[in-house]
């Protein structure tokens, strides 16, 4: 399950990371700040350490479980900066777009207002 997810995420980030080295070395230009932090000099992918203040929230879910009430997994996507409005434009994600998707491992419990779940630990894929 865990490994879905990491594959999942890496092939998104890999079509990003390769649109961006493309787009930087057609223009012959540095790439720009919010992409420049997901590739490290040996052309590593990791996420992005400020991607929860600087990027904009793309929407969050949670994932049922598989027996009984409840959520197995919550998810957060985050979209680079100016990433969301581009899209709303052209229904296209610009070239060098970085999406992040956070997704938490959750607990569920009888409270006061029901069967609830919250997040426990996130995993956001920083080994992609």
């Amino acid at each position: 399950m865990k490994l879905s997810r990491t594959v999942g995420l890496a092939v998104a980030v890999s079509l990003v990371a390769g649109a961006v080295a493309a787009l930087a070395q057609i223009s012959g230009a540095a790439t720009a700040d919010p992409i420049a932090n997901v590739v490290d000099a040996a052309g590593h992918l990791r996420v992005p350490a400020d991607y929860r203040t600087l990027y904009q929230a793309l929407g969050n879910w949670a994932i049922a479980a598989d027996s009984g009430q409840g959520s197995k997994e919550m998810h957060a996507v985050y979209a680079s900066p100016g990433a969301i409005d581009a899209y709303r434009r052209t229904g296209h994600f610009p070239d060098g777009a970085v999406l992040v998707k956070e997704v938490f491992a959750t607990s569920t419990n009888e409270m006061t207002t029901g069967t609830v779940s919250h997040a426990e630990s996130s995993r956001a894929g920083s080994s992609w």
